[in-house]
């Protein structure tokens, strides 16, 4: 079975990006635009997700920290990395939540991912 990722990221060109990268690694993608849609869908599905890759600041009401919170109470095993430009620290672990700080190089997202082949 593949790899089930949701992305949620406002910036069209960069979530394009996100999709093919993780397609070519065989993973199944959906992508949303605002945490608010991200977490929606997260609600109305049965479908396990393996990753949850958000960004930070995004339109809407709830925030990619808020989805994370959210996604993780209902998926507790669920992976999330954290995308964001307001981190300057370098990427970190926390549990199931990796903070990978904006700019990324491909190398980098995957392993924080963990889809490294």
């Amino acid at each position: 079975m593949k790899c089930q990722v949701l992305i949620a990221e406002d910036e069209k060109l960069l979530a394009d990006m996100l999709r093919e990268i993780f397609e070519d690694h065989g993973c199944e993608v959906i992508s949303f635009a605002t945490a608010d849609a991200a977490y929606d869908y997260l609600q109305r599905t049965s479908h396990r997700l393996d990753l949850l890759f958000t960004d930070v600041k995004m339109p809407g009401e709830m925030t990619g920290l808020d989805l994370a919170y959210r996604a993780g109470r209902l998926q507790p095993d669920l992976r999330i990395v954290i995308s964001s430009g307001y981190f300057d620290e370098p990427t970190q672990r926390l549990s199931q939540v990796t903070l990978l700080p904006k700019p990324w190089q491909v190398d980098r997202l995957l392993q924080a991912c963990e889809l490294c082949d």
